[in-house]
């Protein structure tokens, strides 16, 4: 199922490739996979080797895995150069019963995002382990299936309309997001990967990022390290 949002609450970044041609941004859908699978997807398990340590966030919670990436897959689909046969791990703050929310939020404030560079939420990329879990929980894998392209433009939609068009804000990789609020994210070191909707999580972790329709926002580091591959954050109505 498409989700729109109200053309009013996002903002849409335009980016360009390096030959300066406009990249649609393309939907993804997702199911079921096994939680060892070495494909992009979801939650599963975590292929982070051994002698790198799970990371913790500054209140010693275990982070949990939200997102794994195959290099070859980002490599091939967004054209980058990253290292292959590598992988881009996703961690977050999650708990079930306390309050987390203004801990993964960034609205581009530069506080939020300095709090959240803390180790609230983490990207490592690493090359593949063993299958590993540290985390008190375990998300059941989705596999990334890219759908339709989606075009997010709006050049051609008369002024007087804007306030009442309907833009796709669910899960998407590539070219640019849709951010559900307007703000100056300060983010010029970073190119936009994907972003995930909250409710496209399996059943019982719909409140990944605290809220069911909040997103998750994954920026990659232009000038990528191991231990700094990018920045993740999420967004709420």
């Amino acid at each position: 199922m498409k989700r729109f949002c109200r053309r009013f609450l996002l903002h849409l970044w335009n980016v360009e490739n390096k030959d300066g041609v406009k990249n649609m941004s393309v939907e993804i859908i997702f199911k079921d996979v096994e939680n060892e699978s070495n494909v992009p997807r979801l939650g599963g398990y975590s292929f982070l080797p051994e002698n790198i340590d799970w990371p913790l966030n500054p209140n010693g919670d275990k982070l949990t895995l939200v997102i794994c990436l195959p290099t070859d897959f980002l490599n091939k689909t967004l054209n980058l150069n990253l290292p292959k046969e590598h992988v881009l791990s996703v961690f977050t703050t999650y708990k079930k019963d306390d309050y987390f929310l203004d801990l993964i939020t960034f609205h581009g404030d530069k506080e939020e995002l300095k709090n959240i560079k803390k180790g609230f939420t983490r990207i490592l990329l690493h090359e593949v382990g063993d299958i590993r879990n540290e985390s008190d929980f375990l998300i059941p894998a989705q596999e990334f299936i890219l759908g339709n392209e989606l075009n997010l433009d709006l050049e051609e939609v008369d002024e007087e309309d804007l306030d009442d068009i309907e833009i796709y804000c669910g899960s998407l990789i590539g070219n640019k997001p849709s951010l559900l609020q307007i703000e100056n994210m300060g983010l010029d070191d970073y190119q936009f990967c994907l972003q995930i909707y909250g409710g496209d999580f399996p059943e019982g972790f719909h409140d990944i990022f605290s809220l069911s329709d909040s997103i998750g926002y994954l920026f990659l580091n232009k000038n990528y390290d191991q231990n700094d591959a990018g920045v993740f954050f999420t967004q709420c109505t």
